[in-house]
């Protein structure tokens, strides 16, 4: 293979993801890109692991058969849940199940492993007779599933549970959850530590270690309130509040079972037990209940457990997912069990097939669209800000008090156990009054952790969702971001409002177009669509906006609607809370301008237009709107020359950004001899020879200059014949490929420079 390895390029702005780190997760030192297939060179046929090709032979099948079986919205879906191939899936779905916090279901871990070996071992069935060799045969069958999927972090610690949980009991061995979930985690990291960084990792663990820490224990102690009847070893009814008594036997009195007993018992008594209880009994409905509040139980254990993760990778919290995590658990059992039987039945029965078809069809609905009843409820989901740098040590603090819930779960006790019976009467009495008093003391000393618990807890879960934004400091702020062949500039305003000029995007240009054309007429033509697999706008201009500890924008600017600088709007727009949306030209159709219209319309963002001759004020900072002129004759465009420029003036410091206009542009704003001179100039159309003329620079006559382009652009920018004529003028340039995130700040008479990268 002919190729440049290098290091990878990521995105240098805070919060930008790192890509170097990612790739080293997975084993990969560097990178290379392949342009052309005369640059393979095929040498031979290397051996081949025959377990693993047919392995990944009936991975290959599978996905086939859920091609041929189901319309490619559900399949896409299937073949994540059942192959761990997540290319195919529709970006709707995904969006949605983010939103309602279930994409995990999309994502092969415990749920699903847990589902097969359900179904292997035949549900209750595996205690029964022959239990050694359907364990292992089970597990033979899990093992290779993993490694037919791929042996990610979520599917490793999953299957690696589950050996530990089937092989203790053979080997009469109680299989405790705390120690599979260790000894998981031991071997995962041994085997290979550099997962102790990897999310995926991370939020496994956590979402067990919730489940077996707080779930658990908790459920447990209901158990036994719920089922408390006096005994020589439980004299003393549960020591907890009413309501919580009144829940437990709710969920877990069994009236119909005490009444049989006490009809064959010599002693006979009646309990005073929850009205509630003896109705569910009656109903035959207590089972379902139960399972349906244990199963809430454990999500709100996940979603505690796993929120500063969430938080800090995702930016998102969503208390909704309590509760929809328990249907979407249900629907992906469903899912998986009925497709898998539509494929095995569909060569015996098309119509049996089609019924299952119809069931999946049905519970794929369900599961998308899970989210849209509460998609209008306040607080139901929504996005947060992120600490950055140091102050992301708040993630490692949340998990003391959460820690120290678990401890307080662990030894808080409901039902007294007494002790063995002393037959002298005189040291019964003494050790029942001691026994009393050493429980009124517990039960005292109970009360000041139990508040100080809660305190920390409600402290933490705060500072986790709602971490505080940067200060305004009476200066004006301009970040302009690495956002790679795109353009994208965060305005803060002396007083702390906020305007995101552009949002930077991906260029995908249609194979037959890109074919017939030059590379000149490449470089002019901007215009693509944006590559549903990576969004800028989601995973760089948010998350930086995130990383400031901000969650609104009060104005976002579109200077045309190419997608290198509207693409990542909309994604900004779905993720803030946003005052007001501006734009220049309003072309009459066009696919990426319509998608950023789309956006602006579903979450109710105004929108308006300006032109050249425009003016207006924020926090002091004046604004002139230098281009375009007002749009005449039709069709209206969007395009390079119609670009929305800004001239900013505050103080005696004045800052222009002249979006991608080129010489047409540049020569008209020249000619009309409107005050262009500035001290910073966002240099045009990312340094492009077809931009940045003398005329232009000596009009503007900046001190210094910023590139916003890519670190090796595919299109040559920055062109050497421009950067020379900024130098000729003694301009200090800045780009972003190369320097990272540049900040300026001035407090009206001097400027400030930052560059990400030293």
């Amino acid at each position: 293979v002919l190729v440049r390895l290098e290091r990878a390029r990521g995105y240098s702005n805070p919060g930008s993801p790192d890509f170097n780190d990612f790739l080293e997760r997975r084993g990969y030192d560097l990178k290379g890109v392949i342009k052309s297939p005369l640059l393979v060179e095929h040498l031979g046929v290397a051996s081949t692991n025959r377990a693993l090709a047919v392995l990944y032979h009936l991975r290959l099948r599978m996905m086939d058969a859920l091609d041929s079986s189901f319309e490619p919205r559900v399949a896409g879906t299937l073949k994540a849940m059942l192959t761990g191939n997540r290319y195919f899936l529709d970006r709707e779905s995904v969006e949605r199940l983010r939103e309602s916090s279930t994409f995990h279901t999309l994502v092969i871990a415990g749920l699903h492993i847990g589902i097969i070996a359900w179904a292997l071992l035949g549900g209750r069935s595996a205690l029964k007779r022959r239990r050694t060799w359907r364990v292992i045969v089970c597990l033979l069958a899990l093992w290779a599933y993993a490694v037919m999927v791929g042996l990610a972090p979520p599917v490793t610690r999953a299957t690696t549970m589950i050996t530990g949980g089937l092989i203790g009991p053979l080997l009469f061995r109680r299989s405790a959850s705390i120690n599979t979930v260790a000894l998981a985690a031991f071997v995962m990291l041994a085997l290979k530590p550099a997962l102790v960084a990897d999310p995926g990792f991370q939020l496994s663990f956590a979402a067990v270690a919730g489940i077996v820490a707080l779930a658990l224990p908790l459920a447990d102690k209901l158990r036994q309130i719920g089922q408390w009847r006096p005994t020589s070893h439980t004299p003393h009814p549960p020591s907890c509040s009413r309501a919580v008594r009144y829940f437990a036997e709710t969920l877990f009195w069994d009236e119909r079972a005490f009444d049989n007993e006490m009809r064959r018992s010599p002693v006979r008594y009646r309990l005073k037990k929850a009205g509630a209880a003896r109705v569910v009994g009656r109903l035959r409905i207590q089972p379902i209940l139960r399972g349906v509040v244990l199963l809430m139980i454990t999500s709100g254990a996940i979603q505690l457990a796993t929120l500063p993760l969430m938080a800090l990778y995702f930016n998102r919290a969503a208390p909704v997912g309590v509760l929809l995590n328990v249907i979407a658990g249900l629907l992906t059992g469903v899912l998986m069990l009925t497709a898998i039987g539509a494929i095995a039945v569909s060569g015996l029965s098309a119509w049996v097939a089609a019924q299952l078809g119809l069931v999946v069809k049905a519970a794929h609905f369900v599961l998308v669209n899970a989210i849209v009843p509460f998609a209008e409820i306040p607080f139901a989901t929504f996005r947060v800000a992120h600490y950055n740098g140091w102050h992301a040590i708040i993630y490692a603090l949340y998990f003391v008090p959460l820690a120290m819930l678990a401890v307080l779960m662990d030894r808080w006790q409901p039902i007294d156990h007494a002790p063995a019976v002393d037959r002298t009467p005189k040291r019964r009495a003494a050790k029942r009054e001691q026994s009393d008093r050493e429980l009124a003391a517990s039960r005292r000393l109970r009360f000041a952790p139990s508040i100080f618990c809660a305190l920390a807890m409600t402290a933490a879960l705060v500072a986790v969702i709602r971490p505080p934004s940067d200060q305004a400091d009476g200066r004006l702020t301009v970040h302009f971001l690495d956002v790679g062949q795109g353009d994208s500039a965060l305005v803060v305003f002396p007083h702390g409002k906020t305007l995101l000029v552009d949002g930077g995007g991906e260029l995908r240009f249609d194979r037959r177009e890109r074919d017939d054309r030059s590379p000149a007429q490449a470089e002019e033509d901007e215009q693509g669509s944006t590559d549903n697999a990576f969004s800028v706008g989601e995973a760089v201009v948010s998350r930086f906006i995130w990383s400031l500890g901000r969650t609104r924008v009060d104005y976002v600017l579109a200077t045309h609607a190419h997608a290198d600088h509207i693409g990542g709007l909309s994604d900004v727009v779905g993720n803030f809370e946003v005052g007001q949306s501006i734009v220049g030209h309003v072309p009459a159709a066009d696919p990426e301008y319509d998608r950023f219209v789309d956006a602006l319309r579903q979450r109710r963002v105004p929108l308006s237009s300006v032109s050249a001759g425009e003016q207006f004020e924020i926090d002091g900072v004046t604004i002139e709107v230098l281009w375009p002129l007002p749009a005449s004759g039709s069709p209206v465009t969007s395009g390079n020359n119609d670009s929305v420029v800004l001239r900013l003036r505050y103080g005696s410091v004045s800052i222009v950004l002249a979006g991608d206009i080129e010489q047409a542009a540049e020569d008209s704003l020249v000619a009309s001899g409107v005050d262009l001179r500035a001290d910073l100039l966002k240099v045009p159309h990312h340094g492009s020879r077809t931009s940045s003329t003398e005329a232009f620079i000596s009009a503007v006559n900046p001190r210094y200059a910023v590139i916003s382009v890519g670190e090796r652009s595919r299109f040559g920018h920055p062109h050497v014949g421009v950067v020379n004529r900024y130098l000729a003028h003694n301009v200090k340039l800045y780009q972003t490929g190369r320097d990272g995130l540049v900040t300026v700040e001035t407090d009206g008479l001097t400027l400030d420079f930052r560059a990400y990268r030293k």
